[in-house]
């Protein structure tokens, strides 16, 4: 129960409060997703959802900036040495993604949202191979992780369908770190409904 509360709920719900709150900032990302989904029927297939790539560049970089899990827990296999600190075998490690991902040595102004980065021409996320690492990596990476995508994108086109918003200029995160990462404060969002003919 408690894996699937926290890997196939909290996770997708943090990555779409996380998505909200960066498009409702930033209203061209915003209107270029609606764009790209306006031909989409209310329930689309997987292939669909697929070929939305906007939406995989503001998933992927909303996932970087906020990895719904930001530690992992691992056990080192072997010893090994890390910037010269030896790290016995059979010892517990924390990997810590959400440092990774903030970087500045791995990503062009790492503060900054900015999901052309994971674009062909790009590609931040091959600087190294655990440079983006929201799903883990090697043999221990989520085996939900096309699933979850494909929630979350499903989620994403019903809400752009159906209401735009914004998010106030001067919004700073405040996020609760105490578990896995949430806006402490409700993350304000201004909600609109918006008119819907019969052909949307």
């Amino acid at each position: 129960m408690i894996f699937l509360l926290m890997d196939t709920h909290d996770t997708s719900t943090i990555t779409v409060t996380t998505m909200m709150r960066q498009l409702g900032a930033h209203p061209e990302w915003r209107a270029r997703l609606r764009d790209q989904a306006a031909h989409l029927p209310d329930a689309p297939s997987l292939e669909q959802l697929d070929a939305l790539e906007s939406f995989d560049l503001v998933m992927k970089e909303c996932l970087r900036l906020v990895p719904p899990v930001p530690v992992l827990a691992r056990r080192s296999v072997k010893e090994t040495e890390v910037l010269g600190v030896r790290v016995p075998a059979d010892q517990p490690v924390a990997i810590m993604l959400h440092f990774s991902h903030h970087m500045p040595e791995l990503w062009a102004q790492p503060e900054v949202f900015d999901p052309m980065r994971f674009s062909a021409e790009r590609r931040e996320d091959k600087v190294h191979r655990h440079a983006w690492a929201p799903f883990g990596g090697g043999v221990h990476k989520c085996l939900g992780m096309a699933f979850g995508g494909s929630e979350v994108k499903l989620i994403l086109h019903q809400l752009l369908r159906r209401f735009d918003w914004t998010v106030d200029a001067s919004y700073r995160d405040r996020l609760n770190y105490h578990s896995l990462p949430f806006p402490s404060d409700g993350q304000p969002v201004s909600l609109r409904r918006l008119e819907r003919t019969s052909h949307t």
